[in-house]
């Protein structure tokens, strides 16, 4: 029984200290003490709950909750995780963030692993928007722009990653080598130093009183007395008008000094008035910049975004939804090449095999008695490529179904279209020519 309070004193020890850390904002250390309560005691419920919320305050949602879980099932009685697990549950949207910006951040770092950092960079600055606490991802992003030698940008993600994890270990080591390159190390050892330095006492540094010699109390008097007038009449026959004069000269010298320093200060506010029109158009052009970029890179991500999707379904067999993503694509918006060898890619493939793909099994489908079903497939297949033979079957179904103005449309653009076509006759019969 001794031992057993023993370790639960040890784990309350740990508890306390890595609760003053937490105070201090030094999550990683805070959190190495909390995990060595627990080795001491499991059942520290105020240690593994506090340690969930130092991984949720680091953006570690998913670690967190594995230890408030766990905390429940120990101790289910009176337990505040049940409060935090109830707030994760009553805001779903947190859960579907974090999960998002975890898929994001792999992403990232295996666009980072196979030296596609602009996509890398994109997918953490995404990841810190919807998190800015997400330690792993200012860490990642800090390291691909020291790869750069973006040192000044780095620095601000580690200063954020600092500002959250006081004496966070990779971060402290990499801000080390941001100030070795920016210069600022030099700086702060030289204040350092500065700062400390201090000049020994030397003997002459001691001020040696001389010897006092004794006189009578009387000649103490006598000798104050005669200073006090002596003082009288030298401060009225000497200093006060000195002092007077001085006094006017001063008056006179500060108010031409007010003048000066508010002429001064006239120029000054005109200058400052220039430098603020002047930055502000600064600002107002950056801002400017800053919206065609985000434009463009909402732009980019939406068509990658498309692209890979029409891949996807490409790839797993449903041609259709392939088909239907890459009809709602506009070519003329792709810029970035990467993108657009990607686009040539896909239409080679909609406008080869898999418009064949929707005409056969349109035509299956026809055969079965489905028409309406199969008009959508011809039409869709017609989309992709224009092939007169299914043009004249998807007219066929129309004017079967009662379509006629539409079947007509139809038999005249093959008409005048493919006129050398096998179909082209057929069409002039279906329009009595």
């Amino acid at each position: 029984m001794n031992y057993d309070v023993t370790l639960a004193r040890i784990a309350n020890c740990y508890y306390n200290l890595g609760l003053e850390r937490a105070k201090l904002r030094d999550l990683s250390g805070a959190a190495e003490l909390l995990k060595k309560s627990l080795q001491f005691n499991k059942y520290q419920k105020d240690a593994r709950n506090l340690l969930g919320l130092i991984f949720f305050e680091c953006g570690e949602t998913a670690d967190a909750l594995v230890q408030w879980v766990i905390s429940m099932n120990l101790l289910p009685d009176d337990n505040i995780a049940d409060h935090y697990l109830d707030e994760i549950q009553r805001k779903p949207a947190i859960l579907r963030i974090c999960s998002d910006n975890v898929q994001r951040y792999n992403q990232a770092l295996n666009y980072a692993q196979n030296n596609n950092e602009d996509l890398a960079i994109m997918q953490l600055n995404q990841v810190i928007q919807d998190s800015p606490n997400y330690i792993k991802a200012h860490i990642l992003l800090a390291l691909l722009y020291m790869k750069r030698e973006n040192w000044v940008k780095a620095g601000r993600s580690l200063y954020k990653v600092l500002k959250i994890d006081r004496n966070n270990p990779k971060a402290l080591v990499l801000m080390d080598e941001v100030k070795q390159n920016t210069g600022r190390k030099e700086v702060e050892q030289s204040r350092l130093k500065n700062a400390f330095s201090h000049r020994k006492m030397t003997d002459d540094d001691v001020i040696v009183p001389q010897e006092v010699k004794e006189i009578s109390p009387w000649m103490v008097v006598v000798n104050i007395l005669i200073g006090i007038i002596l003082a009288l009449f030298i401060f009225n026959l000497l200093v006060l008008p000195t002092k007077t004069k001085a006094l006017n000269a001063s008056n006179n010298q500060e108010l031409i000094s007010y003048t000066e320093k508010l002429d001064m200060a006239n120029r000054e506010y005109s200058d400052l008035k220039t430098q603020y029109s002047a930055l502000e158009k600064q600002y107002n052009d950056a801002a400017q910049q800053i919206q065609q970029y985000e434009n463009a890179n909402e732009s980019f991500i939406g068509q990658f975004r498309t692209l890979t999707q029409i891949s996807k379904a490409y790839e797993s067999g449903d041609v259709e939804l392939a088909a239907q993503l890459y009809t709602g694509v506009d070519a003329s918006q792709i810029t970035d090449e990467n993108l657009l060898s990607q686009y040539q890619e896909i239409k080679h493939i909609m406008e080869t095999s898999v418009y064949q793909k929707l005409a056969s099994d349109a035509y299956d489908i026809w055969n079965g008695g489905n028409k309406d079903r199969a008009a959508e497939l011809y039409a869709l297949s017609i989309a992709l490529h224009e092939d007169p033979e299914n043009m004249y079957y998807l007219a066929r179904i129309y004017k079967t179904s009662g379509r006629v103005e539409e079947a007509n449309i139809l038999f005249d653009k093959i008409i005048g279209s493919y006129p050398s076509s096998d179909f082209a006759e057929k069409a002039r019969t279906e329009r009595g020519y």
